[in-house]
């Protein structure tokens, strides 16, 4: 059977108030635990009441509303906040787990990070990857320019160990200036690690 709207509204205010600090782990069990035995059964609500019924269960059905209290303890502790985990769906990251926005948000991976990967080709990208490219300091600027350079289909990986190794747009171009026959970016990479340049 489905909580009623008023019920998951009284849910969604605890959990709130849980994660702001105004109450603690024990209270919000108290809390929840009144609501779930006193909660009566919601009559139909008129036509004309549909819109506000509905702004409730938009609002209740958010990022916190089916989380536990120890789940929103641990976002809380690592700085988690209601507005980084819609930025993240808003860039089309959904239904990530407890963990991954944890680690995420510990990397300082972000909705904007998200978007710009996504806007560039770089789509259903894992938070593993997400956190590599950011760790490893691969911007949206470097995986432009290596498209630019005509690496359109590199992988995170590929981006990742060009980066490390120095591999700039501007070598690639050096490099497609040979002429060299299958150019990837491991054979960059390798160009690159020999010293290799066009005057050679």
């Amino acid at each position: 059977m489905q909580e009623e709207p008023t019920m998951r509204d009284g849910r969604a205010q605890i959990l709130e108030m849980l994660v702001a600090g105004r109450l603690t782990v024990e209270q919000a069990d108290r809390l929840l635990a009144a609501l779930d035995t006193t909660a009566p059964t919601a009559p139909r609500e008129p036509t004309h009441q549909a819109g506000e019924r509905r702004r409730r269960d938009e609002r209740a059905n958010d990022a916190f509303a089916s989380l536990t209290a120890e789940q929103l303890i641990a976002l809380r502790d690592h700085g988690v906040s209601r507005a980084f985990i819609e930025q993240l769906r808003a860039a089309g990251l959904a239904n990530l787990s407890v963990h991954d926005l944890i680690e995420l948000s510990d990397h300082g991976v972000d909705g904007d990070f998200v978007h710009d990967l996504r806007e560039a080709g770089l789509t259903n990208l894992t938070p593993e990857q997400l956190m590599g490219l950011f760790d490893h300091g691969v911007d949206i600027d470097f995986v432009r320019e290596a498209q630019a350079a005509g690496l359109v289909d590199a992988t995170p990986d590929q981006l990742i160990a060009m980066y490390d190794h120095g591999v700039d747009a501007d070598f690639v171009r050096e490099m497609s200036g040979l002429s060299i026959a299958n150019l990837t970016p491991e054979g960059l990479v390798a160009l690159y690690d020999q010293g290799v340049e066009s005057d050679d």
